[in-house]
């Protein structure tokens, strides 16, 4: 695996979320979900690929047929996730000549405007983890997971069904908890959108 960078806390909600498919009148955009800043450049060209998709589908999809507005796109914000840096990584890796198969990852902070408790910051750190190459499939990676999680000493492992704006299919994972004796969430993931 090679290492993203993630060296930018603040982020435009493009690459956030439109670049992910997340529409732009949802909920984790509110101000109560979402630390908003001030405007950055979007990458020309590209975002009028995106907003296509947003607004008429593509790839299968049939979008969300709604008015996409490049200035929402245009806010910046404090990262909500590390997944931005999927975003702009899989972006270069399709400018290339010739695909050549890639491993990343990466461990850095996000920042979500919470209600703080036991369970819940403002900041904390993401794992993130990016495979690609033709011909995967999700027991690909199920079984990258398993690997994962086994090498952190997390052993029984469960996998549910879930809904990501960007992966399709979507799963959460959850591990047995012995001191708490049930299963907690231990991480989401999925299958990127072409």
């Amino acid at each position: 695996f090679t290492e993203m960078r993630t060296d930018n806390f603040v982020e435009s909600s493009f690459w956030n979320f439109d670049a992910l498919f997340q529409p732009q009148q949802h909920p984790a955009r509110d101000q109560h979900d979402t630390f908003f800043l001030l405007a950055p450049q979007l990458p020309p060209g590209y975002y009028t690929k995106v907003k296509k998709v947003h607004s008429q589908g593509g790839y299968g999809s049939q979008g969300y047929r709604y008015e996409w507005k490049v200035e929402e796109a245009r806010k910046n914000l404090l990262r909500t996730h590390t997944t931005s840096a999927s975003a702009r990584a899989l972006f270069q890796l399709a400018r290339q000549e010739k695909f050549s198969p890639v491993k990343y990852f990466s461990i850095d902070r996000v920042f979500r405007n919470e209600s703080l408790d036991a369970t819940h910051l403002a900041e904390f750190h993401q794992v993130e983890g990016v495979v690609a190459d033709r011909g995967l499939t999700l027991g690909h990676l199920m079984g990258t997971l398993r690997q994962f999680f086994t090498k952190l000493g997390i052993s029984q492992l469960r996998f549910k069904p879930a809904y990501n704006p960007y992966t399709e299919p979507s799963m959460e994972v959850f591990s047995y908890h012995e001191g708490l004796k049930k299963w907690v969430e231990v991480g989401n993931s999925g299958v990127f959108r072409p």
